[in-house]
């Protein structure tokens, strides 16, 4: 399974790594939250103060499921919506291997 996480676009611009990861290699959803983590991802950023309470969390830990790292990507490449930030990358591929 590959797990694809989107960022919200809380506060009117996304951050690094990427708009969405994509965390190939993995054993299950638990997993591969925690490699989403070690890319970047956090969660409750509204609680601490980090994301816009108007807008909501920029993460989520309720990833899109996907059979293969091509689907995911089509997925990530096909709802980019226009906007002026490109200065963050549209999707970024990652499994464990990446953090050892």
């Amino acid at each position: 399974m590959v797990y694809v996480y989107r960022q919200n676009n809380s506060g009117g611009y996304y951050r690094d790594p990427a708009k969405y990861i994509v965390v190939v290699d993995a054993n299950d959803s638990d997993e591969a939250l925690g490699i989403a983590h070690k890319a970047g991802l956090y969660l409750y950023g509204c609680v601490t103060g980090v994301d816009c309470s108007c807008c909501g969390d920029r993460w989520h830990d309720n990833p899109y499921e996907f059979n293969t790292h091509i689907e995911a990507i089509e997925y990530c490449t096909k709802y980019t919506y226009n906007d002026s930030d490109d200065s963050v990358k549209n999707y970024i591929v990652t499994d464990d291997l990446d953090y050892d």
